[in-house]
């Protein structure tokens, strides 16, 4: 779809993916609103974007907060009237190579869930109304290879796999919630990506990483499977 007027919203958008995602949406003509939880990198971010002309606009958040996730809402529905494109790509990764089920911190998995699936949830829960208002509304799930039941081996990393599992899940209920309403909901394995949480030496970089989640949020419609999870612009097994 066009994105010239369009409204998109994307979390953790001060670096890595959704950093990279609201600037080509930006670049496309979509108004980003760019939410995160570091003011300084933010803003940083903020001001680059607007040194090339992109309409972007910063609002802080922190996924792991209910609160904040509600008043985020409320300052974004005072401002507009409706929104196209929300992508949940906030996450974490704080397992180690070592963590198992038998020695994870609580901590970790609390945490871990509360950012990388409860936050989206209730992003979901708090903005699908004004997504209804939206002629072509879209939610895009960041998900992972490694949240995939039909794949052998998942893991190493037990929260964050989990967190991810819950994310299709997720996808998969809303998308059925929503059939009616004209919403196209789906998840996203973006791949192993050159990121502060992929690493160095993940093969892909952070271009090749939006590649699907950026045609998700401008492809037409009727391309796409709503309840789906995508990967390399098709669709792959839950």
């Amino acid at each position: 779809m066009e994105m010239d007027g369009k409204v998109a919203l994307v979390t953790g958008a001060n670096r890595g993916l959704g950093c990279a995602l609201t600037q080509a949406l930006a670049e496309r003509g979509a108004t980003v609103l760019m939410v995160c939880r570091d003011e300084d990198a933010g803003a940083e971010v903020e001001e680059e974007l607007r040194a090339h002309g992109l309409d972007v606009t910063l609002y802080l958040a922190d996924m792991a907060s209910i609160d904040d996730i509600e008043a985020l809402h409320e300052e974004v529905a005072a401002e507009f009237d409706r929104l196209d494109v929300l992508v949940n790509c906030a996450g974490v990764n704080l397992d180690s190579a070592q963590t198992t089920v038998e020695n994870i911190p609580l901590a970790v998995l609390e945490t871990t869930m509360a950012i990388n699936f409860v936050g989206p949830l209730w992003m979901c829960k708090q903005f699908v109304p004004m997504l209804r208002r939206s002629a072509d509304g879209r939610i895009i799930n960041f998900s992972s290879g490694i949240g995939r039941l039909t794949v052998d081996g998942m893991g190493p990393y037990p929260a964050y796999s989990i967190s991810k599992t819950a994310i299709n899940a997720l996808t998969r209920v809303l998308a059925a919630e929503l059939g009616q309403s004209g919403i196209t909901v789906v998840a996203v394995d973006p791949g192993w990506v050159r990121t502060d949480m992929g690493g160095p030496e993940a093969p892909l970089s952070v271009e090749e990483g939006i590649d699907t989640p950026l045609w998700l949020a401008t492809a037409d419609a009727r391309e796409l499977e709503s309840g789906r999870l995508y990967c390399r612009r098709e669709v792959i097994s839950w």
